[in-house]
């Protein structure tokens, strides 16, 4: 097609070059599309909160140029206050969550409007929340909160997410979000579940009675096949991407279809838990550590009946009760690598049936919950009963100073300021 032209001794004026231009530019990024950029998003869990009780939850989501979950390192940046786990959040597909602190009784600058924000690969994004400080002088209170389903809670989990997760009678997966209990997530089974196990890639596995065991995710739960169909898991855990399992009648190992667990113990065993580098079981006068190929048993502090353990940068911790002494609950944690008895150290509890220990999150609190009560550990003042109206079986330290307990059929407690 002919290209228009001017008349002869006519020049474009202004209009006419700038009209020129725009078309020149069209026509250029027809022919050379945008490439993809990476996304990333920031989000917390509550806009407002008081700084001098309760944390932010901040969470990322990154997606490659290509479409697929971003991975690497996302920097946090804060006007003030701190990132507890520090600023630097390591993705685990494509997500990743830290905790926000901004104490106005440690910098005056913490209250009203603050500024936070996340950089990955060039992209950058913000976040206003409010702190909102509250009167020191008023006191937690706790809330009783229906579960909605008239059963036995056993066992909880965090997701990456945020929300807790709830295991219980007759095959109930129940979700915790945001202060309540969600919907019921179908799991295809009616027995009985004992332990639940959520990984960094928001996997979940369950076990329980009659030889349950359950992987996948919400909504997509499958039957992991086995022969051990009557027995009674009390324990789940993944260990270098391999299932381990635990039994009532002492028994432990990874799962294969044959499912020929090893005798760890002539006693009942309460679960195992795993770490990158470790994986131990633990029971009644129990406690022993994977090798590679074979459960040792490690030396204890004091022969104990176990009901919880804990592996994270302190060591390991341990909460049961002593057997030679009668309601006399302990907590031990050792530091060491290699878990010799000489770097054992314990702390003996208030009275009470142990049964479920927590830490909290952006602090150095330590929750216990016992059949009657809950008691709280701070280092400056030590274990106080958080005169709770009731005990439970489990126990989970949300956000923000929160804490969930559950056990009690068709109820749970929420602490909160």
């Amino acid at each position: 097609m002919a290209r228009p032209s001017l008349p002869a001794g006519v020049r474009p004026g202004p209009t006419a070059r700038r009209l020129v231009s725009c078309v020149a530019a069209a026509v250029l990024l027809a022919g050379c599309p945008v490439p993809p950029e990476a996304e990333l998003s920031l989000t917390a869990d509550r806009t407002t909160f008081d700084g001098r009780f309760e944390r932010a939850i901040v969470r990322v989501s990154a997606l490659a140029p290509d479409g697929t979950p971003g991975a690497g390192v996302v920097k946090l940046t804060a006007a003030v206050g701190s990132f507890v786990e520090g600023s630097q959040l390591t993705l685990a597909q494509g997500t990743g969550s830290a905790t926000y602190r901004c104490d106005p009784g440690e910098d005056p600058a913490c209250s009203g409007a603050v500024r936070i924000g996340a950089e990955w690969q060039g992209v950058s994004r913000s976040l206003v929340l409010r702190v909102t400080p509250s009167d020191p002088n008023v006191r937690p209170r706790w809330s009783v909160v229906p579960t909605l389903q008239p059963l036995r809670l056993n066992a909880v989990a965090t997701a990456p997410d945020g929300t807790v997760w709830a295991v219980g009678e007759r095959g109930l997966l129940l979700p915790f979000r945001s202060g309540a209990w969600g919907t019921p997530s179908p799991t295809g089974v009616t027995t009985t579940l004992r332990a639940l196990a959520i990984g960094a890639d928001g996997r979940f596995d369950l076990a329980g009675d009659e030889g349950t065991l359950l992987s996948g995710r919400p909504g997509e739960l499958a039957t992991v096949q086995h022969s051990a169909t009557s027995a009674t898991f009390t324990g789940v855990a993944r260990f270098q991407r391999t299932l381990f399992v635990t039994t009532a009648d002492g028994r432990a190992g990874p799962w294969d279809v044959d499912l020929v667990l090893s005798e760890v113990s002539p006693r009942p065993l309460g679960g195992l838990v795993a770490s990158d580098t470790r994986l131990v079981v633990f029971g009644v006068d129990t406690l022993a550590a994977w090798t590679g190929s074979r459960f040792e048993p490690v030396p204890q502090p004091v022969s104990g009946d176990w009901r919880q353990a804990r592996l994270d940068s302190g060591g390991l911790w341990l909460l049961g009760q002593r057997l030679a002494v009668q309601n006399a609950p302990v907590l031990v944690q050792n530091p060491g690598a290699d878990l010799k008895l000489a770097d054992w150290r314990s702390t003996n509890l208030p009275p009470g049936e142990p049964r479920a220990m927590a830490w909290g999150q952006g602090s150095t609190d330590r929750f216990v919950v016992t059949d009657d009560s809950i008691f709280r550990f701070q280092e400056a003042i030590g274990w106080q009963d958080l005169e709770a109206p009731s005990g439970g079986r489990a126990i989970a330290a949300l956000g923000g100073g929160q804490v969930l307990v559950v056990g009690l059929p068709g109820v749970s407690l929420l602490r909160v300021r």
